[in-house]
């Protein structure tokens, strides 16, 4: 559970930077170093929000500091970057995010394999790369796609996936059993569709250039 828990995310971000090209740069250094800085704050700080027993307390506490709110801080970040202009691609959302989550991955590792916890180090690594999978691949088909169909769907899928992340792994703490595999096998389905999306519609944009790659050739 420990090795899965700590190569997961580097091996998806392999997995993901063969079906999203993208050119590591000055703002993928910075995605490890934010990340390792975040990672270590967490590590000797501990939580935000106190976890309470069960309940919406709990869920709050899984939300912000556990599932949603790390995966989604380096998308936002991202985002930053772009209108800064110390990012240049504006399809680098997953790949930057996933180099930002490696340093909480090793971290994460000591920490839950200390504390024995299967449901953390086996879901919370694929609930990351689930929300930052959907999260950017919606971004971008609504790059490729400009119309208000993808934008509409782009926008809910985003807006659904960090809630139902968070929710997979509260069901799997609170124990309620039905509940826990339908919401996990949701959170799944749109991870499969976000590679899905990223394989049928592969785009990258640098410097204002479009290359679309399909069937192993490029484009310009």
């Amino acid at each position: 559970m420990s090795v899965f828990c700590l190569l997961w995310i580097p091996l998806f971000f392999l997995f993901w930077s063969a079906l999203v090209p993208y050119g590591v740069e000055v703002s993928g250094a910075l995605a490890v170093i934010l990340g390792s800085v975040t990672a270590i704050l967490q590590f000797f700080f501990g939580n935000f929000i106190a976890g309470g027993a069960f309940g919406k307390e709990r869920w709050i506490n899984v939300f912000v500091d556990m599932v949603a709110l790390p995966a989604l801080l380096p998308l936002l970040v991202y985002a930053l970057f772009l209108l800064l202009r110390i990012a240049k691609d504006p399809t680098g959302f997953g790949s930057f995010s996933l180099l930002w989550l490696a340093p909480s991955g090793i971290l994460r590792t000591v920490q839950w394999g200390v504390e024995n916890d299967p449901a953390k180090l086996l879901l919370i690594p694929v609930l990351w790369t689930s929300i930052v999978a959907c999260a950017s691949s919606f971004i971008n088909l609504s790059l490729r796609k400009k119309t208000l169909a993808a934008a509409v769907c782009s926008t809910a899928s985003i807006a659904l996936i960090a809630p139902l992340a968070t929710t997979a792994y509260w069901a799997f703490f609170s124990q309620i059993r039905l509940t826990r595999w339908v919401v996990l096998a949701g959170t799944l389905a749109l991870l499969v569709c976000a590679v899905v999306i990223s394989w049928l519609f592969p785009v990258k944009k640098t410097d204002g250039r479009e290359i679309v790659q399909k069937d192993g050739v490029c484009n310009t």
